[in-house]
């Protein structure tokens, strides 16, 4: 039986919980809604047994409190994407690319990812991101700069922006 360590951790957008396995983190919802963990935990860790962890103890947990706190960390945890379409992981590893306090097109995450006609696919792969921060799909624009779908909505999109910019979010 597989083992997983969860955790939660309090942020200025409410709880983040997050799940580790060996291969490293699987799972983290930013929504603040356990209904949604529990469904991603069933997706990407079936029948797991899973132990509760403090924060402190996983490297994903010490550099999400960095990042919170507004110290840019390199959010270079080893994150578990098996079990993913080779398309998915390969849009996902472009995506965590995307280097902290900048942003990239759909259309451009696309050609990084070796799909230059995919960017509505991208966008899906996006959607189902199982690890977003880590993965950074909030810097994920429209064509046209704009800010566009985000699991945890637009306010979430343009508050975790505002906290990599330059002058932090508010």
């Amino acid at each position: 039986m597989k083992r997983i360590k969860v955790f939660s951790l309090d942020t200025p957008l409410g709880p983040v919980q997050a799940a580790c396995g060996p291969q490293g983190l699987l799972a983290l919802s930013i929504r603040g809604d356990q209904g949604h963990f529990a469904r991603l935990l069933a997706r990407r860790a079936p029948g797991a047994a899973a132990q509760e962890v403090s924060p402190g103890s996983q490297p994903a947990g010490r550099q999400l409190a960095a990042y919170f706190a507004g110290r840019a960390p390199a959010l270079d945890a080893a994150v578990d994407l098996s079990g993913l379409s080779d398309f998915s992981r390969r849009v996902l590893l472009a995506c965590r690319g995307i280097p902290y306090g900048q942003t990239a097109s759909y259309g451009q995450l696309a050609r990084r990812a070796g799909s230059p006609r995919a960017a509505r696919a991208v966008g899906q792969v996006m959607h189902n991101n199982p690890v977003p921060i880590f993965i950074p799909c909030h810097r994920v624009l429209g064509a046209d700069g704009s800010l566009t779908g985000f699991g945890g909505g637009l306010p979430m999109k343009e508050y975790l922006l505002a906290l990599e910019a330059k002058d932090g979010p508010g």
